[in-house]
């Protein structure tokens, strides 16, 4: 998933036209005799690549809640700033935010292991590794986990520049532009991790400051990085996470019809997310065709390798807890 620092720099590159949506959140929640409507907060602007899936789901929720349960979207991180977002549902000063794990790793580590998963939100569901995800998210946030997307798309290492790369250890030496979701993989191969500001990523690319960087698959376009890249390092690792939170206090008042239009959005959207994700992946790698970025294969043990140290550094974290999701996030 994007950083935080990525997520505060890309909506400002998208004209939301939302100026006055902070002074939305003075507005409490709407509840009429039949109808209740809920205020919601995306840790990105709602129309970009990662916001788009949230916003198909109120609009799921606003379509067959009609009369019953609405959602308002008052914004991205102009509204709300995406590190707070997650503390905003705990409190109740926003009722449902679309936020990745990251953004709440300080109050639940645990979320991070869903990263590491290769099963979907479905299997997931079916092992019980999201109720037991949940039932954290209700004891230490006040949240409960509505649904997730973003499974199936990678993490990946960019080079800028045609470097004589075939295999991990020709990386050994070389500085990247990184973020703490690569710290252990990039000590483990010797890479220097230089702390860039988004806003300056661009300018560093081109004058060689670092010779890389890293990204998930989709959103390198979005702060033109694309046409600076030269070479993509296949194959990908972890996945982009993003998690729909509603405040438990808020949910648990709900009336038993109000939760069945927000638990048939949730079975709704799990199915429609498998097919935006798989075009919105089609895209960006056409994208980069249409780039000449070219692709360096270091075959199947590097996502394994990047996997594993990544469980090894949360279960020195929360080894109890980690220790019994491991398995219902690894498939047999």
């Amino acid at each position: 998933m994007p950083a935080m620092s990525d997520c505060r720099a890309l909506f400002r590159f998208v004209s939301a036209g939302l100026a006055g949506a902070s002074l939305l959140l003075a507005t409490p929640s709407l509840v009429g005799a039949q109808e209740t409507t809920l205020k919601a907060a995306v840790f990105v602007p709602p129309t970009t690549t990662y916001g788009i899936p949230f916003k198909r789901f109120v609009d799921r929720v606003n379509e067959t809640g009609k009369g019953v349960l609405q959602i308002r979207i008052v914004g991205g991180p102009e509204a709300v700033p995406a590190n707070n977002q997650a503390d905003a549902v705990k409190s109740g000063v926003l009722d449902i935010a679309s936020i990745p794990p990251a953004y709440y790793k300080s109050n639940m580590i645990e979320g991070d292991a869903q990263i590491l998963s290769d099963m979907t939100v479905a299997e997931q569901r079916a092992s019980g590794a999201y109720a037991m995800l949940n039932k954290i998210a209700n004891d230490r946030m006040n949240a409960v986990y509505l649904t997730t997307y973003g499974m199936g798309v990678p993490f990946h290492l960019y080079l800028t520049k045609d470097l004589p790369v075939s295999k991990p250890d020709d990386l050994n030496g070389m500085r990247f532009r990184g973020q703490p979701n690569y710290a252990a993989i990039f000590k483990k191969y010797n890479i220097a991790s230089v702390n860039i500001a988004p806003t300056e990523v661009f300018t560093a690319l081109e004058r060689g400051v670092v010779q890389g960087y890293g990204y998930p698959l989709w959103g390198i376009d979005d702060f033109g990085w694309d046409k600076l890249t030269k070479a993509r390092i296949d194959p990908g690792f972890y996945n982009v996470v993003v998690n729909i939170l509603m405040n438990k206090t808020a949910y648990d008042k709900l009336t038993p019809a109000q939760r069945k239009v927000l638990d048939d959005a949730a079975v709704w959207f799990e199915k429609d997310v498998l097919d935006y994700t798989a075009k919105t992946t089609k895209a960006a790698l056409e994208n980069m065709d249409k780039r000449g970025v070219k692709t360096i294969d270091f075959g199947p043990e590097w996502k394994k390798i990047a996997v594993d140290l990544y469980w090894e550094d949360l279960k020195k974290l929360s080894p109890d807890s980690i220790g019994k999701l491991q398995p219902l996030l690894t498939k047999k």
